[in-house]
């Protein structure tokens, strides 16, 4: 199949030229990819942190909604275990405590469940030791992920809003600024794409169908043939387009093509990715016209 390409290439001199993405394009895609990257090694850690703790400290997780934020982790490294905190100055676990600037009410509430949940603790005796030097380590490997995303997510936003797609993508509700910084990463020049169908393809949201001899699959999915960073995004934009909020829908034309597959039956992840079509293509409108998004 190569070797016939190359052919139809040079007798039918069948070619079109390749357009190198701009130097911004190439360092902000650069750029996605790894926020993508340590977002998913910063969750590794995260669940690792986790089962190493619940061992320590059984019932931590009902102090904190998210026992990685600042305020728990600088929490723990002081007071790693059930004992240490029922041995620490009170002021000081309060002092800490008070830098999520809730109050010194709240957060003496905070300070007494904190040691209610500490007697009650049952934690794993043969191996305190082991787990408190494992969560000591998971607290820096959290801290330096953290700021390393920190970073990236600064740079990339730098580089997507001096762009004229940033402000087309962020018109269309539901499409945050870094999703919009991934998307514009991803897709580059929009005339690059001669047709929306194109573009669907490069997001691998086109269908595959699987034949063999006489044999047709009913049920087709989608290829994924693409970038899988785009579909990353697109995903995150279309869950965020149909979620409720107070006054409806964040995006009312999503949300009613949302249901309207799911009424037709289909299951809620074949739904989205029917959603993630449809918002591609709202995309590949938005960025074709140089015109910003607008719902009539």
């Amino acid at each position: 199949m190569l070797v016939l390409r190359i052919a139809q290439v040079f007798y039918l001199e069948n070619s079109s030229p390749i357009q190198i993405p701009d130097s911004v394009v190439s360092e902000l895609r650069a750029l996605c990819r790894q926020y993508y990257q340590f977002n998913s090694l910063y969750g590794d850690v995260q669940r690792h942190f986790r089962s190493v703790l619940d061992l320590l400290f059984p019932g931590y997780d009902r102090v904190f909604q998210n026992i990685c934020n600042p305020t728990s982790l600088e929490l723990l490294s002081h007071y790693p275990s059930p004992k240490d905190v029922l041995a620490a100055d009170q002021e000081h676990v309060l002092s800490i405590l008070l830098h999520n600037r809730r109050g010194r009410s709240w957060n003496g509430l905070k300070l007494a469940l904190i040691n209610t949940i500490a007697r009650e603790s049952l934690p794993d005796s043969e191996a305190t030791v082991s787990h408190q030097i494992a969560v000591r380590n998971y607290i820096s490997l959290l801290r330096t992920y953290r700021a390393a995303i920190d970073d990236i997510q600064q740079h990339m936003l730098q580089l997507a809003s001096s762009r004229p797609e940033h402000a087309l993508l962020r018109s269309i509700p539901g499409v945050g600024p870094l999703t919009s910084a991934a998307i514009q990463a991803e897709i580059g020049d929009i005339k690059r794409f001669p047709s929306v169908k194109q573009l669907i393809a490069f997001a691998g949201l086109d269908s595959s169908v699987y034949e063999s001899g006489t044999f047709r699959a009913n049920k087709n999915q989608i290829s994924k043939r693409g970038s899988s960073y785009l579909r990353t995004a697109l995903y995150q934009a279309t869950v965020a387009g149909i979620s409720k909020q107070v006054n409806g829908p964040r995006n009312e034309i999503l949300s009613t093509y949302y249901q309207l597959k799911r009424s037709q039956g289909k299951q809620p992840k074949v739904a989205i990715v029917a959603t993630s079509n449809k918002l591609l293509r709202i995309f590949y409108g938005v960025l074709s016209t140089r015109m910003p998004f607008c719902k009539d």
